[in-house]
């Protein structure tokens, strides 16, 4: 969707009379920001044109360098999460030599985690770690007065060849954050596609962080340095009463069609809050998309969800194996607990699917397919589930066993221009057999066991394995084929 940083950060520097504009990247397709092709397969077929969306013919590089050069910032501004760090700092270090010294912060959970890299790669001299509302502007208002930089909380900032590792100031009070403003993104950005359809899509801020201790992810490592350095936990949760009313500001000023919730774990919130959003949002209905735990799902929250006129929900199973989850992952759930989630929902108003992560560390070709035949077991009525590759993630503690075992290079980031730089390079399941099963992953699920020998045969990255693999999308998964492409 539209970022709602971008969308918060316009509004509060205007509320302060700053002028700002936007280069938006999400309309390229081109080598510097294409994603795993195989992916496709996990995406129901849309028509871009559907809504007249048109991709870029010109080059992302030349196009930021004309923006520049025409606004010429006084500040710019890059927020990045760690798999799109590189194509930032591409753009950075595409600049000519005289925009190059314009000052640049660094913001995002990249930024947070990992800001020695961003000053290593010197591509700008200030990093945002944790949240930006309160620095960005106080970053702004000093570079206006001439006021020294070297002390604003949860800024690193390099001056003069020294490096200042300032700590986190307060906490954002959620409440008291303007709604976000979209006007500087053209009209087609709005679009986004789900269930097969191109929708106008807001996201919607009502929690930030997550209360859960996954490994894989860097929400507990937010908690963990908000504790370490403000002493309080980075999850909270926005007011209802504020949530609602950004909701109803955002419908009247952009005709939502969708929405997209913006909370790690949407159902983590007491039973009273949730039956009172039911009966708020019940007038509204705007179909929504969210994210939640299986413990989270009971059926009384699915038939609030239902009242609300929900589209579609995504629970995360991550891995098929028990064990596996309890102590790689510090999911507690049972399989039977985590399979009576999608019963629940099964039968339903709305769309299911869940999220598998494969190539974690200690994980074998064995395993794996345990989470393959978690996953086909699942009531028919669930989509096909979607697998994504490990990620290991700064800020994570999947992350450091990682490189403890040796399977990652202390010095690699995740980049979504290199997969394969960011895939464990463990003995036991090789990189190239983490991309051949994610590629094939949804054909493991629709086609019959029988059939599995010709499914393995698809899994190779050569002319071969692709023939292979048209052929069994063909047969298996005929309404896929070209479903993600850009156009």
């Amino acid at each position: 969707m539209m970022p709602y940083s971008m969308g918060l950060f316009t509004a509060l520097l205007r509320e302060r009379g700053f002028q700002v504009d936007l280069f938006d990247s999400t309309f390229y397709a081109e080598d510097l920001t294409s994603n795993y092709v195989h992916y496709r397969t996990f995406v129901k077929q849309f028509d871009w044109l559907e809504r007249d969306v048109h991709f870029r013919q010109t080059r992302m590089l030349d196009d930021f360098r004309a923006k520049v050069a025409e606004y010429q910032p006084d500040l710019i501004a890059v927020s990045v999460v760690e798999n799109t760090y590189s194509i930032g700092r591409a753009m950075i270090q595409a600049l000519p030599e005289k925009d190059r010294k314009i000052p640049t912060i660094w913001g995002g959970p990249f930024a947070t985690f990992a800001p020695n890299f961003i000053l290593r790669d010197n591509v700008g001299d200030f990093v945002c770690r944790g949240e930006g509302e309160i620095a960005l502007i106080e970053l702004c208002e000093r570079m206006c007065d001439g006021r020294s930089l070297t002390d604003i909380p949860n800024l690193w900032v390099r001056e003069d060849g020294q490096l200042y590792r300032n700590p986190l100031g307060p906490r954002v009070d959620l409440d008291q954050l303007p709604f976000a403003d979209y006007s500087l993104f053209e009209e087609q950005a709005i679009y986004r596609p789900m269930e097969g359809r191109l929708w106008r899509t807001i996201g919607i801020e009502s929690q930030r962080g997550c209360p859960f201790q996954c490994t894989y992810c860097n929400s507990p490592g937010q908690n963990r340095i908000a504790s370490a350095e403000q002493g309080s936990k980075f999850y909270r949760r926005k007011s209802l009463d504020r949530t609602m009313a950004e909701l109803e500001h955002q419908h009247r000023l952009h005709d939502i069609e969708l929405v997209y919730w913006l909370a790690d774990t949407f159902l983590a919130l007491p039973t009273r809050e949730f039956d009172e959003l039911v009966e708020r949002y019940e007038d509204f209905r705007i179909p929504f998309w969210m994210n939640t735990r299986s413990e989270t799902m009971t059926e009384h929250a699915a038939d609030g969800l239902e009242r609300m006129n929900m589209l579609r929900t995504s629970i995360g199973i991550e891995h098929g194996n028990a064990e596996y989850r309890r102590k790689m992952l510090k999911r507690f759930q049972t399989n039977d607990q985590l399979r009576r989630a999608f019963e629940i929902c099964s039968g339903r108003s709305f769309s299911t699917t869940g999220n598998c992560i494969i190539g974690m560390p200690e994980e074998t070709r064995e395993l794996v397919f345990e989470t393959v035949e978690f996953t086909r077991r699942l009531p028919d009525d669930i989509d096909t589930v979607g697998c994504f590759i490990f990620s290991p993630l700064h800020g994570t503690e999947l992350r450091k066993i990682a490189e403890q075992n040796g399977y990652l290079d202390p010095d690699t980031f995740c980049d979504i221009t290199d997969l394969e730089v960011s895939i464990l390079d463990q003995p036991q399941l090789s990189r190239s057999e983490v991309i051949g099963i994610a590629k094939c992953y949804g054909l493991y699920q629709t086609a019959p066991e029988s059939d599995w020998d010709r499914v393995r045969l698809a899994e190779p990255d050569t002319p071969e394995g692709d023939a292979a693999y048209d052929e069994l999308v063909r047969e298996y998964r005929p309404g896929d084929i070209g479903a993600a492409a850009a156009g």
